[in-house]
């Protein structure tokens, strides 16, 4: 029996594949910083320059693979050039922030991970991105349980919170969170291949990498995600409720999608007014108020700090880390916090009302490129569904930042209506 010869394109694809797994492995966080944090305590000297420098090796490959990927006006008239765009705002925003030493740093951190999610939209499927981001989200769950199992210094909180490597259960929660999602949807894809030998065995590995995320999640004891959750499953039954139904063929019609999808940002606005309207209800359901958490204060500080420079903000993420913001309050110097705990009203705070609307405006833009109209695709909601997902858990944590996976895979999703190499049905691959 002759095996036929692996051909060097096949070596390269699966070599990209691994180090694709392996840059949203390392932007999860936590590996790097468990790293740079030991020899941080045994030096006793901070590790940050490191940890950069590590960030930016990682994604230095996708950096230029990017450039070598063909764009046309139609990539960058769109989506792609508005979140370009505001990246570069951040950066720009070095001139006059507060603390530009800082913004400089984060800036460039920012715009680097926003290129590698434009390399993750372009040169993968969405079954295949999928795939992808389930593998890269085991090393950093497996080694967070064994951790946790032999009882690491810090893979517990004082109150017991599951946090595992990443220091933080609102760290430790997403990654949980989005293999057990990535999972799930992987489980259906699989399912729908009657004629895959393999069929039974890859369902029951991906119910176990499922159950295994959830009851991470669920031992982390965070909320974040199961927010994140609630949304995006919504936003996924929405657009597949239409698709399989009559009013599918909308959907192929210019401008009745256009009042459908303005019907639906209508739709989400209201549902938003009224999540915030009730956020301390629903968050006593789960035994734990705004004010518990400390969040209501910081927001309003947050807010207070943007009446203040409204137009052009204080520079990107510079606000918490200058004296000038700081002294509006001296009880948060004691404090030490350095997160809005709120990515928009970091976006508020770094760029002003200008950030914002660049970044909304890439937002809507974005997701209405990738609305679902292939009735032949079971998972075309996905995307929206994801980016609804980020933008719900970006209300209460500080997502849109450089070096961090969800960045990456966010900016993936809302390039994907862009991209310009022919993808395979995603049925059939898996």
């Amino acid at each position: 029996m002759h095996l036929a010869p692996v051909s060097t394109r096949t070596i390269l694809r699966w070599a990209e594949y691994a180090y694709v797994a392996t840059l949203i492995f390392f932007l999860t966080q936590g590996p790097v910083l468990s790293v740079w944090f030991a020899s941080e305590k045994a030096n006793f000297q901070p590790a940050l320059a490191p940890q950069l420098a590590t960030f930016l090796v990682v994604q230095m490959p996708a950096l230029i693979l990017v450039s070598r990927q063909k764009f046309d006006r139609f990539d960058l008239v769109g989506p792609i050039g508005l979140l370009g765009l505001f990246c570069a705002c951040m950066v720009a925003s070095t001139l006059w922030a507060t603390n530009s030493q800082h913004t400089i740093i984060e800036s460039v951190s920012l715009i680097s991970t926003f290129i590698c999610g434009v390399y993750f939209a372009k040169r993968f499927s969405l079954v295949e991105k999928l795939s992808i981001i389930v593998v890269a989200m085991q090393p950093g769950l497996l080694l967070s349980r064994y951790a946790i199992a032999h009882d690491w210094k810090m893979s517990k909180s004082i109150e017991g919170y599951w946090v595992g490597i990443y220091f933080n259960r609102n760290s430790l929660a997403p990654v949980a969170m989005v293999s057990f999602v990535t999972a799930l949807t992987l489980m259906y894809v699989v399912y729908l291949r009657k004629f895959d030998k393999l069929r039974i065995f890859k369902i029951c590995v991906l119910a176990d990498i499922a159950i295994f995320a959830l009851v991470i999640v669920i031992r982390t004891r965070s909320n974040t995600p199961f927010g994140g959750l609630l949304a995006g499953s919504a936003v996924f039954m929405f657009w597949e409720g239409i698709r399989r139904t009559r009013l599918a063929s909308l959907l192929h019609d210019s401008r009745s999608r256009i009042r459908m999808y303005s019907a639906f940002i209508a739709l989400v606005g209201l549902v938003s007014w009224f999540a915030m309207q009730f956020q301390s209800q629903v968050l006593r359901l789960f035994g734990e108020t705004v004010d518990f958490n400390g969040r209501s204060s910081i927001w309003k500080y947050s807010w207070n700090g943007f009446l203040d420079r409204p137009l052009l903000g204080w520079g990107w993420l510079s606000a918490w880390r200058s004296w000038a913001f700081m002294k509006m309050d001296l009880w948060w110097t004691v404090e030490g916090v350095s997160w809005s705990h709120n990515a928009y009203l970091d976006v508020l705070l770094g760029g002003g009302v200008l950030a914002v609307v660049i970044f909304v405006c890439a937002v809507v833009w974005g997701i209405y490129r990738i609305i679902p109209t292939n009735l032949n695709n079971p998972i075309d909601a996905w995307p929206v569904a994801f980016a609804f997902f980020f933008l719900a858990m970006a209300t209460q944590e500080s997502f849109i930042i450089g070096n961090h996976f969800l960045w990456m895979i966010f900016v993936a999703m809302l390039s994907s209506g862009v991209t310009t190499e022919k993808q395979p049905d995603q049925s059939s691959a898996a």
